[in-house]
């Protein structure tokens, strides 16, 4: 890591401790609302920003800066704030990874209503199958020290909330796209007597498949979301309340091939050069289309019951369980099937006391088993390969207490004690090691107008299968050379500023990844893919600015500056480029009826060398001329792939007008300047070296992969 970097966290860490307090009364005032409410734990609000009464720093995302997004899936609601990134690694099947703070994927945990009902296998394709119609807000938690008593958190925890039932309304949603896209929604809410309240919510979309530079080869795959949504809260005494959530969803994802096809089964034959028009991925694919094409299915259910009751005025109990169930039906360009199916069952009991006015503690056990299975006809039955089934379980106990030190000063202090154990089935290799995770926040205020919060602690995780590498890997099958549960301590801190018409914070988060699990390709010598923990360790930091500005009673102007430092051998590792420096410029402009929104995103450029992508090439080919011996029988390959990302910059805006008190009409177009990494002449699809050849790949991503998108959009919310 620089040394600026270094001097910078030791000085704000200084100003942290030797700042001089002015007295604050509306931190007890907090505490003493807490015991009035329902339950001692405090819902999220929706508003957007930093939460001001939460000790440790937590961000929420609302339902409506989601809608404001054009959000079809998860991953696009989150994508794009603060520490947050939304990756796809394959443009063919849209594998999403959704980092924090610089970490992988798969170091990013999400719970739904506080349970862990996520794993890697879900991180993969599931996420983008998370019912948004239900969603009242997101909460993001960076860093394990700001996560507490939460699970895992090497990367930071993602929250989703779902929409409380207070009342009978109906809210309709409907989109429409000129790429063909469309989007409907309806969730309605009904309290049908004074003690029981329904929810109901359905959605479907569409999202069309993207060839900017018309070569017959998509960048962006068709994909196809449906899904159902429930929940039932129920008062069951004065002072208890029941709420159970059932959903269920599907996904296709249609990649490759510009038009939809549906595969009965993996491709003859790989791509090769010959199927190109001057054997270069950029022009004109001319052969047949199963041989490029993508498609994944994903069937998934959730299932949760939560009971939160309160024992008497300083004393509350909640209780949890949940399940999820998740299909993969896939069939890959590379030529074989996968399909898997993956059942989890999770669960909490947590018991919150409130000892003093100034002094509270939360003690709780959670669990979470989860099964694999899968089918390969070519993998297993074909190859013979052995079998990524595992078995997981986790079994946990945490204690969490928060002292008001003084007026200004609230320290809460967490420990979690986790034993995991892994078992991969077929394989023969087992995974078995206890944990214990001290984390740490500390919230000091300042003044009536300056605040910090420093969070420290352990993140952990326990490596699965194989896709904590980029599938592909699998021809020559693979081996677990686990022996460590990957670790991460993490120190963060910020100070923010509050007036009336403005807001500042500046950041920074450090965490020092351990036993990072990877895949070792081992294809040039025709041997399996042994998926192991790295030797050494790696220090990633972020620092980040962000200042919003009410400039008039109508117009507010936000910016956010931020940076990602990686070690050299850490980004060598990572399935695509990630990102290094970012700005974001954000305007909203209301008056009277209308209002309008700009975003502006400039990323920084990169050296794509760094990340893997020197053996990117746009030509490559076996010499078939026995009159040149030079490349008779050698692979020959031309024209690499760009090596320098360059600085580029996104523009989305919108406008929406109130047509009444219930209905609003929107316009929005995303990405207004049609930037996409092809327009740069620089596709994602590549002829990729693997081991002692070359095959086509589509991996070569490093910005935006879909050009404009024009959104007409119609919503209603009604109070019945």
């Amino acid at each position: 890591m620089p040394a600026s970097h270094t001097l910078f966290t030791f000085l704000i860490s200084a100003v942290l401790f030797s700042s001089a307090a002015l007295a604050q009364d509306n931190l007890k005032e907090t505490l003493e609302k807490t015991s009035e409410v329902s339950t001692i734990e405090v819902h999220a609000n929706t508003q957007d920003g930093v939460k001001k009464e939460e000790i440790n720093r937590v961000e929420a995302v609302s339902k409506e800066k989601i809608e404001k997004k054009q959000a079809q899936t998860f991953s696009q609601a989150i994508d794009g704030e603060k520490g947050v990134d939304a990756q796809t690694s394959c443009a063919f099947c849209g594998v999403k990874r959704i980092t924090i703070n610089g970490l992988k994927g798969e170091h990013t945990n999400i719970l739904v209503d506080g349970l862990s009902l996520h794993s890697t296998f879900s991180g993969f394709y599931g996420v983008d199958a998370i019912p948004l119609q239900g969603i009242d807000s997101i909460d993001i938690y960076r860093g394990a020290g700001n996560a507490l008593a939460y699970p895992e958190a090497i990367g930071g925890v993602l929250n989703v909330n779902t929409k409380e039932i207070i009342g009978n309304e109906v809210q309709a949603l409907l989109r429409w796209s000129d790429l063909t896209e469309k989007n409907a929604a309806v969730l309605g809410t009904t309290t049908i007597n004074e003690k029981t309240g329904l929810l109901l919510g359905v959605q479907a979309g569409e999202i069309s498949s993207y060839d900017h530079d018309k070569n017959g080869v998509t960048e962006f795959p068709y994909q196809q979301t449906q899904s159902f949504l429930t929940k039932l809260q129920y008062q069951l005494t004065p002072s208890t309340e029941l709420s159970l959530r059932l959903s269920h969803a599907n996904l296709n994802n249609i990649g490759g091939n510009p038009d939809p096809l549906t595969l009965s089964g993996p491709a003859n034959r790989l791509a090769d050069s010959s199927d190109f028009e001057g054997r270069d991925v950029r022009r004109r694919y001319i052969a047949d289309p199963t041989s490029i094409t993508d498609n994944i299915q994903i069937r998934r259910a959730e299932a949760a019951l939560i009971a939160n009751t309160n024992l008497n005025e300083s004393t509350s109990l909640k209780i949890a369980l949940g399940s999820a169930w998740q299909s993969q039906d896939a069939i890959y360009s590379h030529g074989y099937d996968y399909n898997n199916k993956d059942q989890l069952a999770t669960g909490l009991a947590e018991f919150q006391k409130i000892l003093t006015a100034d002094f509270f503690v939360t003690a709780g056990l959670d669990f979470k088993t989860e099964g694999m299975t899968s089918e390969s006809t070519r993998l297993y039955q074909d190859l013979g390969l052995k079998k990524d089934n595992l078995n997981f379980q986790s079994t946990a106990l945490y204690l969490q207490s928060t002292w008001l030190l003084a007026d200004q000063d609230e320290v809460s202090l967490a420990l979690r004690y986790d034993r995991l154990q892994t078992d991969w089935t077929d394989i023969g290799q087992s995974l078995n090691e206890d944990i214990w995770a001290p984390r740490a926040t500390y919230k000091h205020v300042h003044n009536g107008v300056f605040t910090s919060r420093l969070g420290a602690g352990l993140g952990y995780r326990a490596p699965l299968t194989l896709f904590e590498s980029q599938h592909g890997t699998t021809h020559d099958g693979f081996l677990i050379n686990i022996r460590k549960l990957e670790r991460a301590p993490s120190l963060t801190y910020s100070l923010n500023g509050q007036r009336e018409d403005d807001f500042f914070e500046i950041g920074t988060q450090l965490t020092y990844l351990q036993n990072m699990a990877y895949g070792l390709d081992r294809a040039d010598t025709d041997e399996a893919t042994v998926f192991q923990n790295s030797d050494e360790d790696y220090l990633i930091s972020v620092i980040d600015l962000s200042y919003d500005r009410r400039l008039t009673s109508n117009w507010t102007v936000e910016g956010i500056i931020e940076s990602f430092d990686y070690p050299a051998s850490y980004k060598a590792k990572l399935p695509v480029a990630a990102i290094e420096r970012r700005l974001t410029v954000q305007s909203i402009l209301e008056f009277g009826k209308w209002s309008a929104t700009q975003k502006l995103t400039v990323i920084g450029e990169r050296n794509l060398a760094e990340y893997g992508y020197g053996d990117h090439y746009n030509v490559a080919y076996t010499g078939d001329d026995v009159f040149d011996p030079d490349t008779f029988g050698k692979t020959v390959v031309s024209d690499p792939k760009f090596q320098k990302a360059p600085t580029y910059f996104t523009l989305d805006v919108s406008v929406h007008r109130h047509l009444n008190n219930e209905l609003q009409l929107g316009l929005s177009i995303l990405n207004a300047f049609d930037y996409t990494q092809a327009s740069a002449g620089d596709t994602p699809t590549t002829w990729d070296l693997h081991g002692d050849h070359y095959h086509l790949d589509n991996f070569h991503i490093w910005g935006p992969l879909r050009g404009r998108q024009i959104y007409l959009s119609l919503s209603g919310n009604y109070s019945l």
